[in-house]
């Protein structure tokens, strides 16, 4: 029978279970690039390309818009020439497998540059045959910022 000192033993262990685990994929960000490119220009049908084929799109204060045709259709609805200029920001990204998530902010901007809305996002990216797509798409507006009422000062002292 062979025996094996404990020390040497507990190295082979600790060694087994040091194993590298494969570094994670980076966020997809030049696809991401392409949808805001694609959005500023008012690409309805390029936007829509860079979705799932069962996408879903999760709006404020409407019902879910599912698949790929009728997220195009939204956007050429929703996205016109003309429409105000956004501008957005990553939070956070994470990838997990062939799925990726992305949350961020946006603002919209008039024509004046003046900020009419800003809002945050959240999307659930997935890998299909190699290429990274958006899977599902959920925004909200930020409560609009209000200032309190102004007090009388005279009325306040007189009470």
């Amino acid at each position: 029978m062979i025996r094996i000192p404990g020390i040497l033993l507990l190295a082979m262990l600790f060694a087994g279970g040091c194993a590298q685990s494969p570094a994670p994929e980076p966020f997809p960000q030049d696809v991401a690039d392409a949808w805001v490119q694609r959005f500023a220009s008012h690409d309805a049908a390029g936007v829509a390309a860079l979705y799932t084929e069962d996408a879903q799109l999760l709006p404020p204060d409407m019902e879910v818009i599912s698949g790929r045709a009728a997220i195009q259709e939204f956007f050429a609805k929703t996205n016109p020439p003309g429409s105000p200029e956004f501008e957005f920001a990553t939070v956070e990204t994470l990838v997990f497998g062939d799925y990726a998530h992305r949350q961020g902010t946006f603002t919209a901007k008039g024509p004046d540059g003046k900020v009419m809305v800003t809002g945050k996002f959240i999307e659930l990216w997935k890998k299909i045959d190699g290429k990274w797509l958006i899977h599902r798409d959920m925004w909200s507006w930020n409560a609009v910022a209000t200032s309190a009422p102004a007090t009388d000062a005279k009325s306040d002292e007189s009470a």
